[in-house]
């Protein structure tokens, strides 16, 4: 074969060779720039969803934005450390009621935790130190302490476990990584919950950050449910107990009556 033809086959080879290498090239382009929006756009799609739908109790009562667990049923010895008098002691309807007074209600004990809920406790967002010597105290007294806070409005959130005046883990962001210590648990690796470090930038920077921000603030129950109580699951149960005891007093209220009209 001519050589001149030869070339020209091989040349046209190469050239289609490389149309083709070239179109591959931006097919492969475009679709790692499909996925990365698709990635993006689906990034906080809460999977869990359904969970939080079906798994929870609805309470009839707006939930506290902040709440401590203290691993007891030592109730009457932490309502001392906590410096609560007779007045201190309510219905759990009534605290769910008056949780946002600048007071303080104990809960009954429950699978082996007592809740404490009211606005005296401390806001990570006014004091941070405050509430790490509050919490630090507490602990030393009773032990394990886990504290929870979620403001659904500004997105600002809070989780915080000690044990025996030392902590664990704890982390607090309110426009800003307020307080992040101690190895991130397998339980929030696995509610995907975001942790900045001090001074991180955050996308959507702003008192009420972004969709990693409000995703915290949403979950926060759920960490408290693999910690140690769900405070709307808690408080279910011990509106539960209310009624059922209410309605005993009513039964035996009307027993009563009824013997003294025989």
């Amino acid at each position: 074969m001519n050589p001149t033809v030869m070339h020209g086959l091989a040349l046209g080879l190469l050239v289609s060779f490389g149309m083709v290498v070239g179109i591959a090239m931006v097919f492969a382009t475009l679709y790692r720039r499909h996925l990365r929006l698709l990635r993006k756009s689906h990034r906080w799609v809460d999977p869990l969803g359904p969970l939080v739908g079906g798994g929870r109790m609805a309470v009839p009562l707006p939930m506290p934005g902040r709440w401590m667990a203290v691993k007891t049923s030592n109730t009457p010895y932490l309502r001392e450390i906590l410096q609560l008098g007779p007045s201190g002691s309510a219905p759990w309807s009534e605290a769910l009621a008056r949780a946002r007074e600048r007071r303080v209600f104990v809960s009954p004990p429950w699978q082996g935790w007592t809740l404490v809920i009211g606005a005296a406790l401390p806001d990570p967002d006014a004091d941070i130190d405050r509430l790490y010597r509050f919490l630090a105290h507490i602990s030393r007294e009773m032990g394990e302490v886990q504290f929870f806070a979620a403001d659904r409005v500004l997105n600002h959130h809070a989780w915080a476990w000690l044990r025996d005046g030392r902590v664990v883990r704890a982390y607090a962001w309110a426009g800003g990584a307020l307080w992040n210590q101690g190895e991130r648990t397998l339980d929030e690796r696995l509610l995907g919950l975001v942790c900045h470090e001090y001074g991180e930038t955050v996308d959507d920077q702003g008192p009420r950050g972004g969709a990693a921000e409000q995703q915290n603030t949403d979950r926060v129950a759920l960490l408290a449910r693999r910690w140690s109580l769900d405070p709307g699951e808690a408080s279910a149960h011990f509106l539960e107990l209310e009624a059922s005891s209410r309605s005993r007093r009513e039964d035996d209220a009307g027993a009563d009556e009824f013997r003294r009209d025989g």
